[in-house]
């Protein structure tokens, strides 16, 4: 099997090493080093994780305030997390219009998605100002239809846009305009969204590390918080007592009381081949869309200035905690690899050179919320679910706005402080999400081959929207 997808290098060895994204950052610059905290400090404002959510908070914070003592905690390195080995989308959520309007109405709905618009330029215009090349390039969002019951989906999405007043940020694709841009015999029609731009993600995140490090932010890598004591930051070798805490933990939130019941963990993969840039422009792909189908367990697609396609599609995984699992899991490797041969048969012969995963944490409305936690000193940002490049800059801005106290627009979107419906408890979580998730990846994958799936892979596939939640098909 694996001879036959052509797997091949780093490909065969997922988990053994870091992710190409982040392993192509670091060797262009290692950055500064950021030792262990190996003392007691204090500090304003003390940030649990250093990846997108953390690092854009403390930017945001030194924007309102310079003087302030800010210091971040990051268990790994900056960059180490999902924010190092996601698939580089910054996308707009017109696409997510359909929860959005559920939960909030069409008026707040509508700001949502214009914020995550102006949050895309805003990394535009940042790493251009801070002199950052994350490979930025704003051509768009594409979403094919890869089976029949995708159909009804891609129509009511491009309606609802219509219906908010918002029909020019989300249009209809014909079968012939989606194969314009990308010719995969896959492709059954789709749905073109303007906003979406392509990064190499972990560019941008060591970027971000660089810049508030030059703005007198305090980090310390390599140091994982055991608990938080109030806004305390108790770690093995020190602690920093603050005046207020944040949690940017994403996936790793499970473990944390104050996050656990928002919040599964599920895991996404990546597939990565060799240059390949003659077979891109034999297929027309060479407009830079982000491309993606209308899975639920989502396979997700972009190039990169060298001709390569990145392809990356959601594993089955989902467990209690975040260990080795999340991030050296063969079979996921395999499913991602066999997604993508299914939809670029012309690149049968050009080899799959690299691999790599890890959690997301997913929400119970399949979109994150930003706030604090109770009548606390505590805030937080969780619930990607796996669209986070985006998001967590309007989260550090939020965050950074309800720590100084100002009243800003952004602190009144409506993802703010929202109080979503709790996920069960453990263990009842993570075995039903762990199960779920895969009745969701059987019933698709029969789809995309023209099969009519089980019945009871159907049934389950379906339980998260039954029992209230925003997640899974209809």
């Amino acid at each position: 099997m694996l001879d036959a997808l052509g797997l091949t290098g780093a490909a065969l060895t997922p988990g053994a090493q870091r992710s190409w994204w982040l392993r192509e950052a670091l060797a262009r610059d290692p950055g500064q080093h950021c030792p262990p905290l190996a003392r007691d400090i204090k500090a304003d404002v003390v940030i649990i994780g250093g990846g997108f959510t953390g690092l854009w908070t403390a930017y945001f914070l030194t924007e309102r305030n310079p003087n302030l003592g800010i210091a971040i905690l990051e268990q790994d390195i900056c960059g180490g997390g999902p924010s190092g080995r996601n698939g580089g989308f910054a996308s707009g959520w017109w696409d997510e219009l359909h929860g959005l309007v559920t939960l909030y109405g069409s008026e707040a709905a509508v700001r949502a998605c214009r914020a995550i618009t102006a949050s895309i330029a805003g990394i535009s215009e940042f790493c251009e100002r801070n002199g950052i090349d994350t490979w930025y390039r704003r051509r768009g969002y594409m979403y094919a239809i890869t089976a029949t019951a995708h159909e009804k989906l891609c129509e009511e999405m491009v309606e609802l846009a219509r219906e908010v007043g918002e029909g020019d940020e989300l249009r209809e694709l014909t079968t012939a305009e989606v194969k314009e841009r990308c010719d995969s015999p896959a492709f059954h029609g789709g749905a073109f969204m303007r906003d979406g731009a392509s990064i190499q993600p972990a560019r941008l995140a060591r970027g971000l590390r660089r810049v508030v490090l030059d703005r007198g932010v305090t980090i310390h890598e390599g140091t994982a918080v055991e608990r938080l004591d109030g806004t305390t930051a108790i770690t093995p070798n020190g602690s920093v007592r603050a005046s207020h805490a944040v949690l940017a933990v994403n996936a790793w939130g499970i473990g944390w009381p104050q996050l656990n019941r928002r919040l599964v963990a599920w895991s996404s993969y990546i597939v990565l081949t060799s240059p390949a840039p003659d077979r891109l422009r034999e297929i027309g792909w060479t407009g830079g869309e982000l491309i993606s189908d209308f899975r639920t367990s989502l396979r997700y697609f972009r190039t990169t200035p060298d001709g390569r396609i990145a392809f990356g599609g959601g594993g089955g995984r989902a467990r209690r905690t975040v260990d080795a699992m999340f991030t050296s899991d063969a079979r996921a490797v395999t499913e991602t690899a066999e997604g993508f041969r299914l939809m670029f048969p012309t690149f049968a012969d050009v080899p799959i050179e690299d691999a790599w995963g890890g959690p997301i944490d997913v929400s119970p409305t399949h979109l994150p919320t930003f706030g604090r936690v109770g009548p606390t000193n505590v805030y937080y940002a969780a619930g990607y679910t796996g669209n986070g490049v985006a998001p967590t800059r309007v989260a550090g801005e939020v965050l950074a706005d309800l720590i100084t106290g100002a009243d800003t627009d952004a602190v009144r979107l409506p993802m703010v402080n929202a109080r979503p419906r709790a996920f069960p408890p453990e263990p009842f979580r993570s075995w039903g999400a762990a199960v779920v998730r895969r009745a969701m990846i059987a019933k698709e994958t029969a789809e995309e081959h023209g099969r009519e799936p089980g019945f009871v892979v159907s049934q389950l596939a379906r339980t998260p929207r039954r029992m209230g939640y925003l997640l899974g098909p209809d």
